[in-house]
This record gives structure tokens, sequence and C-alpha cells, in this order.
């Protein structure tokens, strides 16, 4: 229960970011395993780091940079991309600036922009475009006109290079339209209009935007990535859960059923395990056993007598009954009693000790003659 509360707010998110920002045949984004969603959020984190480096070394060379000042500017005409470029893209340029030749405006990314043509130092082409914003573009054309007063005018212009394709593509096309020859390696300049330092500086914290971009993604991919191991989860533990269950009813119906077996049965069955092994009960006999094997009482001699004196026919067979109880003991009786030395002497001896006793007469022998 706990599970599908926690994934709730997930699978909302989910379905909503699905529905607004994907078309339904690059869905399967949203399918994937979360340990997928693991390591894409790790490498846009990884990526993430290194643009905050980048951003810091930016900052700090901006803040080398203004105090060093200006660079010296490079001609037109020898200008390489590859070494001519300064920290933060700052380029500085020298070329002609012709009054004859039109400016252009273009849009990107919904972006509209203005530019302004620049020969190069020997005005054999034009090789440079400055671009800026369209409420920029007079006060450009007045910085540009203060370094001269012909209409071929010398130029410096300070600035950052843009090396945006698209920027690039769209002045190509514009040019075409306004039938005017470039260079192949036309470079598009973002002129400095306020202060250079201030450029620099607001140049530098624009690049932490990539920070924020990778940021991002790395979050949106550890939360698509949470959602999925959660989503997981609840449906194992709900499996294990039914299988716990399921397991538990089939041991207690295994339980009911062996009880059930071991009550089956006669009810003077006796069990089967015992100390000495397996006990089997015998059978009861129900004839009568051989004569050989009866237990036979001992006859008086009077019943031993008749026994003989006449054949015994199976038909005649009576078992003889008990003799009557005789005592063993003198005088009778049924258990056990002292005797005294005389009686023992004279039952022994046939004759009574030399103790006499007070209340008999002591009788002579010749009185007994």
């Amino acid at each position: 229960m706990t599970s599908s509360i926690l994934t709730l707010p997930f699978r909302i998110v989910f379905g909503i970011v699905k529905f607004f920002l994907f078309p339904w045949y690059i869905r399967w984004i949203f399918r994937l395993p979360w340990f997928v969603y693991a390591g894409l959020a790790a490498w846009a984190g990884y990526t993430a780091y290194q643009e905050y480096e980048n951003y810091r070394f930016n900052v700090f060379e901006a803040g080398y940079q203004i105090s060093e000042g200006v660079p010296d500017p490079t001609p037109l005409s020898k200008w390489n991309a590859a070494s001519d470029v300064h920290g933060n893209d700052e380029v500085h340029v020298s070329g002609l600036y012709f009054e004859a030749l039109p400016s252009g405006a273009f849009e990107a990314v919904s972006v509209r922009r203005s530019f302004i043509l620049l020969a190069d130092d020997q005005g054999r082409e034009v090789k440079a475009a400055l671009v800026v914003d369209p409420d920029d573009l007079l006060r450009l054309q007045r910085m540009l006109e203060a370094q001269g007063n012909s209409d071929r005018i010398a130029v410096n212009v300070n600035g950052t290079v843009n090396r945006s394709t698209s920027w690039a593509n769209e002045i190509d096309t514009e040019l075409s339209r306004l039938n005017i020859p470039g260079a192949p390696d036309l470079v598009v300049i973002e002129p400095f209009i306020e202060s250079r330092a201030d450029a620099l500086r607001e140049n530098a914290e624009d690049s932490f935007a990539n920070v924020t971009v990778f940021g991002v993604l790395a979050g949106l991919l550890g939360f698509l990535g949470v959602g999925r191991f959660l989503s997981g989860r609840g449906a194992r533990l709900a499996a294990s859960a039914h299988q716990s269950q399921k397991s538990g009813r089939e041991v207690q119906a295994e339980k009911q059923a062996a009880q059930a077996a071991q009550n089956v049965g006669l009810p003077d069955q006796a069990p089967e395990a015992s100390p000495w092994g397996t006990f089997q009960p015998q059978a009861r006999e129900t004839e009568t056993p051989d004569k050989s094997t009866r237990m036979v009482k001992p006859q008086t001699p009077a019943q031993a007598k008749a026994s003989r004196a006449k054949p015994k026919r199976e038909a005649d067979v009576v078992t003889p009954t008990e003799p009557q109880y005789k005592s063993v003991f003198p005088g009778g009786g049924s258990a056990f009693r002292f005797k005294t030395a005389d009686q023992i002497i004279k039952q022994t001896f046939g004759a009574r000790s030399g103790l006499k006793s007070s209340a008999e007469p002591i009788k002579s022998s010749k009185g007994e003659e």
C-alpha cells in the first residue's frame, strides 16, 4: 500500500510529461529499465559538473582579461578562427566599413537580429557580419562612423565570436537575397556595445546556462529512474505477498490433509512407529487351540483314577473344576500365622520341649502304666 502511494505522484508526472512534451512514437523512452535512467542520470550529472568547472574557469578568465586590457587587433585578411580567438570567445579585428553596404536582418529561434557587413582590411570581400539587437543598430553605426570621415572607414571592432551554425546560414541566405558575395569563412561577431568589462562578465555568467541544462537533465533522469525502481519494487512486493499468502494456504491445506490421512483407519489399529520398530497387531484366535498347547490343571488322585477307568470321548470331556481350597497350615486357615516353639518342636521331633507349664500336672511313667 505504501509503495502504491509513493509511486502515484511519479505516475501522474509521467503522464503529464508524456502527454504534453512527447508524441506517441517516442514514449518508449519512459519504458526503459530503471538502471538505464540511473546510468544516463550519472552521465548528465558528470557533464553538468564539467560545465560547472568551465563556468568557474570562464569567470576567472574574464577577470584576467579585464585586467590585461583589450588584445591587439587582427586584420580580417589574416584572421584565423583557430588562433585569433581569446578567452570567453573574445575577438578584436580590423577591417573596412562601407556606408554603401546595406544592413540586413534575420530571425533565429524566434529572435530578431540585425547585422552590418565589414570587408577585409584590403577591401576584397565581405569578411565579417556585426550582429546586434535591432534597437542597437543605430548605435553601432555611430560607433563605426566615429572612427573615420569617409565612405570607406578603417575600423577596429572588439566583441565575441558567435559559432552558431544557424546564424551563419541565415546571414548567407540574406546576403544571397541582397546579391552581395560573402567570404567562405565569414565570421559572425557580436560587438561590445556597452562596457567591455561588463560584457565579458556577462558572457562568463551566461556559460552557467549549460550547467543548468545538464543539471536539470540529470535530475529528470534520476526522477524517472527512481519512479521506475519504486514501481517495479512495488510490483515485486505485491507478487511476493501474494506468493506468501498462497504458500501459507498451501501449507495449511497440506497440514489438514496429513491430519485427515492420519485419522483414517480402524479404531483398533496401532500406530506404526514404536521404540521397537513397526508394530503389526496379531489376528485374534477364534478357534479352539490344540490340546498340546493348552494348559492342563493338576488333577486329584480320584480324578486321575476315574480318567484311567474309562476312555474319554470327546463329547464326554468335561473341564474339571478346581479342588476345594485346603489350607496347608495346621488347624486350617487361609493365611500365614506364627507358631510357638513347642509347636515347631513337636511337629519336627514328635515331642514337646522340656519346658512345662505350671498349669499342667506332671505325670510319671509308672502311673501311666
